[in-house]
């Protein structure tokens, strides 16, 4: 094993970031290895929205037409009241794409075709991770030990890689709650994509092929046991408009999540790495969790591709100095976000609500995100 080789790469997690980066690795000829706690991959999840730098990761992966059978591309926005008064529209003109709406399962599909599956390990994960001055040794669930040259943190939220390599992180519970759903579309939602704003709540659809995604996002103080199919019929009843009738048209249980914040003062060791929520998870109410995780892969590929003999390291440190600043700008404008979203307050709802309905920020917030880098 030399000092600044990369060719024996683990990436630990084959969520989106993990298998986007095994995507752009196979494609300049390495075979990482890929681990994943799950026996399964799992069918639930949220609805996702992907902006366009997530979908030039796609593109890039020839994955971009697989994912776009299961994905809307809406053409208009909506923002209303609790109730249903529309407060903001906006148009997006046919020619456009600003995003893609999909379902996590289908876009982790699409994701998959670019991997071979015998890169993919299933129902393990690293035990111990040891690094070295020339590489990592790691070992596994069951026992056995394996070296490499780099290690990857693809595993998210609560990440194994990150506990075990790196000190200076916090993650943050918040007190607000997400549930996510899949309904037959038998109610008509009006635009294809649709925010409701409630006390301390927003209920969010798309229309997505014969289906209609349902998030609903609330603040609580007492967790209700998962997955909270009453305090969700509650939640969906005090912002009414169409919620009640689409959870009355299905008997599926909710996907049902408490929402983390991830903050870490460094993502890369000499060979070890994190990446997506691993290193940055953020609230989804910025709806740029997705695209933020396939562009890391995409850069640190690019680092790696072009990294000297010996400048593993470097080329670490320089994925990270590319990606943070966007990163923190959509951690910064997702705490905005959220606090004009959620807020309690009827008086200060009020004031929201007729700031939105009297300006152009909405619009201008959707195309900045559709251009943001």
């Amino acid at each position: 094993m030399s000092g600044g080789s990369t060719d024996d790469i683990l990436i630990v997690g084959g969520g989106l970031a993990g298998l986007a980066l095994a995507g752009y690795l196979a494609r300049q000829g390495r075979e990482p290895t890929i681990v994943e706690q799950a026996d399964e991959w799992r069918a639930s999840g949220y609805g996702i929205g992907l902006w366009e730098d997530g979908l030039a990761v796609l593109d890039e992966l020839g994955c971009l037409e697989s994912a776009r059978k299961h994905a809307a591309d809406p053409d208009q926005f909506e923002i209303r009241a609790t109730g249903g008064e529309v407060l903001t529209q906006t148009i997006v003109p046919a020619d456009q794409t600003l995003l893609l709406a999909i379902y996590r399962a289908d876009l982790h599909a699409a994701l998959r075709e670019a991997v071979p599956t015998d890169w993919i390990r299933m129902g393990t994960e690293p035990r111990d991770v040891e690094e070295r001055a020339d590489g990592v040794t790691v070992t596994f669930e069951d026992g056995t030990t394996e070296a490499f040259d780099l290690v990857v943190g693809a595993d998210g939220v609560h990440s194994t890689v990150r506990e075990q390599c790196f000190a200076n992180w916090k993650k943050r519970d918040l007190d607000t709650y997400v549930w996510s759903l899949w309904a037959p579309q038998d109610t008509d939602i009006g635009s294809d994509m649709v925010s409701v704003w409630g006390p301390g709540s927003e209920g969010f659809v798309a229309r997505v092929g014969d289906r209609v995604g349902f998030n609903l996002a609330a603040r609580l103080e007492t967790p209700p046991a998962p997955p909270g199919r009453e305090e969700l019929r509650a939640h969906a009843e005090a912002i009414d408009w169409r919620l009640p009738a689409i959870l009355d048209s299905t008997d599926d249980e909710p996907f049902f999540d408490r929402v983390r914040e991830i903050s870490c003062a460094s993502w890369n060791t000499d060979r070890v790495v994190l990446v997506g929520d691993a290193a940055h998870a953020v609230h989804p109410i910025s709806g740029m969790g997705a695209s933020l995780a396939l562009q890391d892969a995409r850069v640190l590929a690019q680092e790696l591709a072009t990294a000297s003999p010996g400048g593993v390291s470097d080329a670490l440190a320089q994925f990270e100095t590319r990606r943070r600043p966007a990163v923190t700008r959509v951690q910064r404008q997702a705490r905005i976000e959220a606090a004009v979203t959620f807020l309690e307050s009827a008086p200060l709802r009020r004031v929201r609500n007729a700031v939105t309905r009297h300006t152009p920020l909405f619009e201008w917030f959707v195309r900045r995100q559709a251009i943001d880098r």
